[in-house]
């Protein structure tokens, strides 16, 4: 790797998939999606959907709320990134754990536990939020679950906001659970970015990583980048970091058309050509 960033000037990898809150950038998509969020949340709404194809940034979306949160004393919040538990009984523990507690072993314990806790949080004045990642893992008996959790509430409030962050498949097991799906106060699309977000957001990336976009990435190669990644963030980082990774190895002081083929090449397993038709 050392060689790679030596090569191009850069301090650190600029692509990387993995979330690090130096790269975040707030496009215009994600910017709607945090609003859109923050507004459901602190209004007390209940449950919030936030869906899109995988690589579309609702992690990165998820990243912004947290550090908003993080310094805000009327705000307990905890976030779930593996919510594929099968019984009610799990998905409260894991609840109660997240939140901080050790949740006792039966059923109605953690239900006790759980609202005990909603209610302390209520009347210290805090908004209790929780965040669910890949939501559309969630068995259909821990939907009910969600159901039954959206149901504590005051006569004015919910005393807990759920923040959904899940792929489109999540709508199929929603058709089976009309009663949650009711209970959706609010919803959001994330979309693939536009050409305009997504040199921004790459920019923005390698300027944090010491580097220039349109320096390593010249003349018509954005474009092209784009047209093969559909404007998907985690596609985007992947075909330039392959890219950059193929001019290195022919020992280009640049990316160019050769490394972009071999990059593609290199990636064809992936099947995006197949997916945009």
């Amino acid at each position: 790797m050392g060689g790679y960033l030596d090569h191009f000037g850069l301090k650190c990898a600029p692509f990387s998939t993995t979330p690090d809150p130096s790269f975040a950038y707030a496009t215009r998509e994600h910017q709607l999606a945090v609003a859109k969020i923050q507004y459901s949340v602190e209004e007390r709404q209940g449950i919030f959907l936030l869906q899109g194809d995988p690589g579309c940034g609702k992690t990165t979306v998820s990243q912004f709320m947290m550090n908003a949160w993080r310094d805000d004393e009327g705000m307990v919040v905890t976030y779930i990134t593996n919510p594929a538990v099968r019984t009610p009984s799990q998905f409260l523990r894991l609840i109660l754990s997240h939140f901080g507690a050790t949740p006792p072993y039966q059923l109605q314990d953690n239900w006790d536990m759980l609202r005990a806790f909603l209610i302390q949080n209520y009347r210290a004045g805090k908004n209790t939020t929780l965040v669910i990642d890949e939501a559309q893992t969630i068995s259909a008996e821990n939907m009910d679950t969600l159901t039954h959790l959206s149901n504590e509430q005051t006569q004015k409030v919910k005393l807990i906001q759920i923040v959904l962050l899940a792929q489109p498949s999540i709508l199929r097991k929603l058709s089976y659970k009309p009663a949650l799906r009711d209970r959706i106060a609010h919803g959001s699309t994330l979309n693939p970015l536009t050409f305009e977000d997504s040199v921004a957001m790459l920019h923005h990336r390698l300027q944090v990583a010491g580097g220039d976009f349109f320096t390593l990435f010249p003349g018509d190669l954005p474009r092209e980048i784009y047209n093969n990644t559909k404007g998907i963030p985690r596609r985007l980082c992947m075909l330039c970091d392959n890219t950059l990774l193929s001019a290195y190895a022919f020992r280009r002081p640049t990316a160019d058309e050769d490394s972009l083929s071999s990059a593609l090449q290199d990636l064809a397993f992936k099947g995006w050509k197949e997916d945009a038709q």
